[in-house]
């Protein structure tokens, strides 16, 4: 790749805005400033191509963008008077401008996108927005766009690149046809300061505590020191694991985030001997109309405590589908509020709390979300699920990742045709490693899928008779 030129477009929108940091805000900002100063590890990176244009005119369909959403343009700040963030009315936006290699436009793209998505933001000075164009032949080809995780989550920085993708179909010439602009942070802020969001906070507040009051202690109690280091990392990219999590949401009444969900639960408990298990959800918080277009930083925690019963694998994943759906309901809340009162409860039982079970999903594009299920055959399931588990990958990706107060960490990278998930364990919490969770994991949901009447005893029954560490095929 040469040198890339630089070009700076000037942006202006209505006028300067200053309030308190959001629950989301807030909750991305411990996060952050829990991590090293130069960590760029939850920096997002997007890109579009571009079917017409000249540069100044891609470089204005970006600036409409930065215009249109205020957390494109915000700073934050910790005040005597606690934590705001600030909303610039005016700016610039910086572009890198680069001809690129021919071939694939993904792979030509990919190293100016890595250009502006490396280095950690300045959270409290900079743009929290990065963009490059990629040129062929002198024209412009394609749009990359990085973002502050502060100026955006997963749901909402798809947010961000549908409307690019939108108004680059346009054209320069077209009228973009975007939704009504949603609440911008600011107001949401004023919303969760008001008599009506106090009320949504205790809601919730209520709820965490009823469930962290009466859940095992080993679904609080740290295993580590705060550095987590020495975590375990594996990946799985798994065809049988798919077609399971589609037959068993079509039998359960949920989707498959939700039959996942329920069997790592399942196993999480099985293999620690323990009667139910609790993970922490990742939820994108949207449940209001007005929040429903959100661009900012908005994900909560979700608690799903999920127990074991005499049962069958169906009636189990239409159980965990009723129990998540009411744990969404109960999300919204300050962090920190929330984290300080499960730590007094932790500690009034006697357990020195740090250590969590997280499951997260990360398909936020719309071609994921709108994927079509597959036509499932149940008289041909089972073996096509057998055929399947032969095209299983299991690998041991290299990560620094850390998670702060995670000992458990579950990420749904993708499902369509395959089913990809990475986990990152603490060694000391599980009896088996990353890969050997997810080894079990697909075999149980494949077993699931074969007889969904099986009962969960039945279902788990090897997983209790394997010697603790034990590596199999």
């Amino acid at each position: 790749m040469t040198d890339p030129t630089t070009a700076l477009v000037r942006f202006h929108e209505g006028n300067p805005r200053t309030g308190p940091m959001t629950w989301g805000q807030r909750a991305i900002w411990e996060v952050i400033r829990w991590l090293p100063a130069d960590d760029d590890s939850l920096n997002q990176l997007g890109w579009a191509p571009v079917d017409s244009g000249t540069v100044a005119q891609v470089c204005d369909m970006v600036r409409l963008l930065v215009e249109r959403h205020e957390s494109l343009r915000t700073t934050y700040a910790e005040h005597e008077g606690g934590l705001v963030q600030h909303v610039a009315a005016s700016g610039e936006i910086e572009f890198l401008i680069d001809e690129l290699e021919p071939g694939d436009l993904a792979q030509a793209i990919a190293p100016l996108g890595e250009r502006i998505r490396a280095g950690a933001f300045d959270n409290t000075a900079g743009l929290p927005v990065r963009a490059a164009i990629g040129l062929r032949a002198g024209a412009p080809a394609v749009v990359a766009i990085a973002a502050s995780h502060l100026a955006v989550d997963g749901w909402s920085f798809q947010i961000v690149m549908d409307e690019l993708r939108t108004v680059l179909a346009a054209g320069p010439d077209g009228t973009p046809h975007l939704r009504d602009r949603s609440q911008q942070p600011v107001d949401r802020a004023g919303f969760e300061a008001s008599e009506a969001g106090a009320r949504r906070e205790k809601r919730t507040l209520d709820y965490w505590a009823r469930q962290t009051n009466v859940v095992p202690a080993s679904m609080l109690a740290i295993t580590s020191g705060p550095e987590q280091l020495d975590r375990d990392w594996a990946h799985i990219d798994s065809p049988a694991l798919a077609l399971a999590a589609h037959a068993l949401a079509e039998r359960g009444g949920g989707n498959t985030a939700t039959a996942l969900l329920g069997s790592t639960a399942l196993l999480l408990a099985t293999f620690l001997g323990e009667p139910e298990a609790a993970l922490r959800v990742i939820v994108a918080t949207r449940f209001k109309p007005e929040d429903e277009e959100l661009v900012g930083a908005f994900n909560q925690n979700a608690i799903v405590r999920l127990q074991l019963a005499e049962e069958s694998a169906e009636q189990f994943l239409t159980r965990t589908a009723r129990t998540a759906l009411n744990a969404y309901r109960h999300t919204e809340t300050c962090p920190v509020r929330m984290e300080e009162q499960l730590e007094e409860i932790a500690r009034r039982r006697g357990i020195t709390p740090g250590g969590y079970c997280f499951f997260n999903d990360l398909r936020f594009s719309a071609e994921e979300r709108n994927a079509p299920a597959p036509a499932i055959d149940p008289m041909k399931l089972p073996a096509q699920l057998e055929e399947a588990l032969a095209r299983t990958s299991l690998t041991s990706p290299d990560s620094e990742g850390r998670q702060s107060g995670a000992k458990f960490f579950l990420f749904l990278d993708g499902l369509r045709d395959s089913c990809a998930l990475t986990l990152c364990t603490d060694p000391r919490f599980l009896p088996v490693s990353a890969g050997e969770f997810l080894q079990e994991l697909e075999l149980v949901m494949v077993r699931a899928a074969q007889n969904p009447d099986t009962p969960v005893d039945e279902l788990v029954d090897r997983v209790r008779r394997l010697p603790q560490g034990t590596r199999h095929d």
